[in-house]
């Protein structure tokens, strides 16, 4: 008889606890209790290009399509001629590099305000023409010498600045190292198409050591090298 009592206490225990787990079932996981998936890091860039900022002050970018704007730079003089404040110590280093190495170094012109500007042009226009002058002197307002970042470079035992420059040691001396100290030929031979200004193997343009490397290693023009980066 005990045992009778036993057996049904034990299954009326058992049917209570299948009734419990039947009514109170564990919840199946929302879906935002899932596991997220890991967002994937962009991977660097890796076509090459130096890791500059091309809206920086040192590739602000005049020629014929674009114009200068804002105030002049805060300029300082080196041996005698202004250039923006900035590029002096770049300037001296490469005027010393090129002394060092047994050249005579002279800059012929740096920064130039709107006035002298249209003077030299006004004064070409009328020895050759305005169509013709457009490509060998800057409009007004379109030159790189608003910027203070240009320098006319050549021999100092030489007077006039045509392309028979090219021919001297001191410019095949330039080419070769003008990048060491941030500077390129801001308009190389072959190139008046992409420039709008014919060659000039006296130009020389700040824009820093990195992107100089790369601008003449590539042989580039500022232009080519600055559309690199609009859809990178």
């Amino acid at each position: 008889m005990k045992k009778l009592v036993f057996l049904l206490l034990l299954l009326t225990l058992c049917l209570g606890l299948a009734a419990c787990a039947a009514s109170d079932p564990s919840p199946a996981p929302t879906p935002s209790e899932k596991a997220q998936a890991p967002e994937e890091t962009p991977e660097p860039s890796d076509d090459g290009l130096p890791d500059i900022d091309p809206n920086s002050w040192q590739f602000v970018l005049v020629n014929p399509w674009n114009e200068i704007s804002g105030d002049a730079p805060a300029l300082e003089n080196f041996e005698g001629v202004p250039f923006d404040a900035r590029i002096i110590g770049s300037l001296s280093d490469f005027a010393q590099g090129a002394r060092d190495a047994g050249y005579s170094f002279r800059a012929f012109s740096g920064y130039r305000d709107y006035a002298t500007q249209a003077y030299l042009y006004n004064r070409k226009v009328e020895q050759v023409g305005e169509a013709k002058a457009r490509t060998i002197v800057a409009y007004p307002g379109t030159s790189e010498h608003h910027t203070g970042l240009a320098a006319d470079i050549a021999d100092g035992h030489y007077e006039l600045l045509t392309s028979e420059l090219e021919n001297t040691g001191l410019y095949k001396w330039m080419v070769e190292h003008c990048a060491e100290y941030g500077f390129i030929v801001r308009y190389p031979n072959g190139k008046s198409d992409v420039t709008g200004i014919i060659y000039e193997p006296w130009h020389f343009r700040y824009v820093g050591v990195e992107a100089a490397t790369y601008i003449m290693e590539n042989d580039l023009t500022l232009e080519e090298f600055l559309a690199l980066y609009e859809n990178r």
